[in-house]
């Protein structure tokens, strides 16, 4: 296992992700929302036809099927190119690095987590 493999699985670990219905989009950007394909406490993964540079901050704004939002700043930390056919050009894990308390709670219901 490379140092990469083992940092994944060590964060897969200690913030489990879960395949739940949350949308995404560039906050104060981006009128299109688009899935998220998992999410949790420390981050969300997401599919792009943009290329965001590993390293790259943005703001994201996380859309709950009951109707809240929240921003969040996320860090993009891995992205890969996704075979041809598929839904998007990219697949991306974003870290979050400022995600309110009020969001936290939110993500906390929607991933049913204390």
């Amino acid at each position: 296992m490379t140092n990469k493999e083992a940092r994944i699985t060590s964060e897969r670990r200690r913030f489990p992700r879960l395949k739940v219905p949350v949308l995404f989009r560039a906050a104060k950007k981006d009128r299109e929302e688009h899935p998220t394909y998992n999410l949790g406490l420390g981050g969300v993964r997401i599919y792009s036809n943009r290329y965001l540079k590993k390293g790259k901050q943005l703001e994201i704004e996380l859309c709950f099927s009951i109707g809240n939002s929240v921003i969040a700043t996320v860090r993009v930390v891995w992205i890969t190119v996704l075979p041809e056919g598929s839904d998007a050009t990219f697949d991306v894990g974003l870290e979050f690095i400022d995600l309110p308390p009020d969001a936290i709670n939110e993500l906390k219901k929607v991933l049913d987590t204390d």
